[in-house]
């Protein structure tokens, strides 16, 4: 049985979990087919198959016509917890009109919030890793998916990169600032203390 994963695997687990229920075969080549994950049926096929023998999916068959798929969240208990999260910013990034309308300073520390996240994210993960090894295949695609939910806002913040120079600099003066901020709270000099 082959391991390896593949970016075909992870767009079919992306979409999956950050669906709501059960989905067709049918409406399953369709969304990946809107997100740009082109594939023939064929070949979704193979890939469901690898995936369900790894019991990264289930596949569910009330009959030969109907033969739905979902993640197996027995097998993802940290992507399960953050789930509602990674909806939420799903739903969020539906509308791209929402960050976009925000300002451009807003933009920016949403970006490094999203960021952070991520970060931590993969912290966490890493650390299980240590913990429980055998869960590692499992660790990958739930930071995978969670952080390809996570990368749609900074290629929004380039996109206002581009409008003008004027957009770069601002953006950068408030990275800095956030930056310098952070770095005085973190490395703060501990007060002196008197040894008599």
């Amino acid at each position: 049985m082959k391991k390896e994963i593949d970016i075909y695997c992870q767009k079919i687990f992306m979409v999956l979990a950050t669906n709501n229920e059960k989905i067709r075969f049918n409406e399953l080549w369709r969304k990946l087919n809107r997100l740009n994950a082109k594939m023939s049926k064929p070949t979704l096929i193979e890939h469901l198959k690898h995936l369900t023998e790894n019991k990264v999916i289930q596949r569910n068959e009330e009959d030969k016509q109907n033969v739905s798929y979902e993640i197996n969240w027995k097998k993802f208990k940290q992507l399960s917890k953050a789930k509602q999260i990674s909806q939420d910013i799903y739903n969020h990034i539906q509308n791209e009109k929402i960050f976009k309308s925000m300002s451009l300073l807003d933009q920016t520390a949403f970006t490094i919030g999203i960021l952070t996240i991520s970060q931590l994210l993969y912290l966490k993960i890493s650390i299980n890793n240590i913990l429980e090894p055998k869960n590692k295949l499992q660790n990958y695609y739930s930071y995978t998916t969670l952080n390809n939910i996570y990368a749609i806002y900074p290629k929004w913040l380039f996109d206002s990169c581009k409008k003008s120079k004027e957009n770069n600099q601002k953006i950068i003066t408030h990275i800095d600032k956030i930056t310098k901020e952070l770095l005085k709270t973190l490395f703060k000099t501990p007060p002196k203390t008197n040894h008599s």
